[in-house]
């Protein structure tokens, strides 16, 4: 039988870890409910198993509650993780809104809230909107500051993944040099990371997956292009300074003059991206113009099956298609998922990619090859961010201390 990823990231057994951190992943991922479970599953003793489960109990990182009486016998006693493991608070920032999210230490979503603001807006009225949603939340589910643990960031541009600030003065341009997760860090009182939104993406698509169904790529179809990277063993891809997949500024033509966003001229996004699209079709952008009305223009299209709409639709797809059988013969991935307004936007866009790849990357590395639309939608960074901060808690867990920030390093 398979196994989803979402336990393979849980379950994982380094030799680094502590029997203690072992049952308390095991426990996270639903993968083990009582101490029968994990002892058969670990092959420790029972004994240690209890040793390990009553300290964790005593520091409220796991409870133990008892399950309905079945037919003969006394009630089982069912392991959860417990309050002493910590919330997570993460913020999915976007271009059209802003979701503020509790999630805890099995990486479920506890809550979420949604803003109504553009990230063009002034950095400082955004960052308070964020503070206040968040504090109504916790204050909504009883949870104090002292319950956060953990604070993740995703942004929709290049990262500085180490210091917790964007990495492109012109893409989510206002925002550079701002370090948002020690801010984020600083009110919540937790540790914060940041990262890129496709990476998230992808984490939060391989939960969806099985583990035979690894590496993955997940393509961000958007305003810009994309790429989340996770290998075979269940991890993001930074590369060494943390852009990899920043694949959407890949001068494709050195001799053109159609400009993109990041400056240079020639870029993959300035033929495939949402921008491009809309830019071929004279639907107004920048600066004073609500992106959302723009984008609204374009589906209006899209439904009306305007002609140019669709031919430039599928002239970006083509271009996509071209860029992703790249991917695949440089990262030989099993599964490719695409998400993002392009592909919401028409079926033809999925199909043209798929065309194209299977008709131009090597026959090796699409035989087994699957191409999906993603089943997550919008919610798919907000999953993965969840899924970044459960891991961070139960590695900090039972160090009796907070997970380790990046941003301060």
């Amino acid at each position: 039988m398979r196994r989803r990823v979402h336990n393979v990231f849980m379950t994982e057994i380094a030799s680094d870890r502590s029997p203690a951190n072992t049952i308390l992943r095991l426990v996270a991922a639903g993968t083990v409910t009582s101490r029968a479970q994990a002892a058969r599953l670990t092959g420790m003793a029972r004994s240690t198993i209890g040793l390990h489960v009553d300290q964790m109990l005593r520091d409220d990182v796991l409870a133990e509650n008892d399950e309905p009486q079945g037919a003969r016998g006394r009630p089982a006693k069912e392991l959860t993780v417990g309050r002493g493991a910590g919330y997570v608070v993460d913020v999915i920032f976007d271009r059209t809104e802003t979701s503020v999210a509790i999630s805890d230490a099995s990486a479920a979503v506890v809550d979420s809230k949604t803003i109504d603001i553009l990230l063009s807006q002034d950095p400082e009225a955004v960052l308070e909107q964020v503070f206040a949603t968040g504090d109504t939340l916790l204050a909504e589910h009883g949870l104090e500051v002292d319950d956060v643990r953990q604070v993740i960031a995703s942004v929709p541009a290049p990262i500085d993944f180490q210091k917790g600030v964007t990495a492109h003065r012109s893409i989510m341009a206002g925002w550079e040099g701002i370090q948002i997760a020690k801010i984020l860090g600083d009110h919540f009182g937790a540790p914060a990371l940041m990262d890129n939104d496709a990476n998230l993406m992808a984490l939060g698509a391989a939960t969806t997956l099985h583990e035979d169904e690894l590496p993955l790529v997940h393509l961000q179809l958007s305003t810009g292009i994309g790429a989340g990277l996770i290998t075979a063993d269940s991890k993001i891809h930074r590369g060494a300074d943390g852009s990899a997949g920043d694949i959407g500024h890949l001068r494709i033509d050195r001799q053109s003059e159609v400009a993109c966003q990041c400056g240079k001229r020639g870029c993959i996004g300035a033929y495939a991206s949402l921008h491009a699209v809309m830019a071929q079709l004279g639907i107004e952008e920048g600066t004073g113009v609500d992106p959302r009305a723009a984008r609204k223009t374009l589906t209006q299209l899209v439904r009306r099956s305007d002609p140019a709409t669709l031919a430039a639709l599928r002239d970006a797809a083509v271009h996509l298609g071209y860029l992703t059988a790249i991917l695949v013969d440089m990262f030989n991935p099993r599964t490719i998922v695409l998400g993002g307004p392009m592909v919401e936007l028409s079926d033809d866009v999925l199909s043209t990619v798929r065309g194209v790849v299977y008709q131009e990357a090597l026959s090796v590395a699409t035989r087994r090859l699957v191409i999906s639309p993603s089943r997550l939608g919008n919610k798919a960074a907000l999953v993965g961010a969840a899924r970044m901060g459960a891991d961070e808690l139960l590695d900090a867990s039972l160090r009796g201390g907070r997970p380790a920030s990046r941003a301060d390093a």
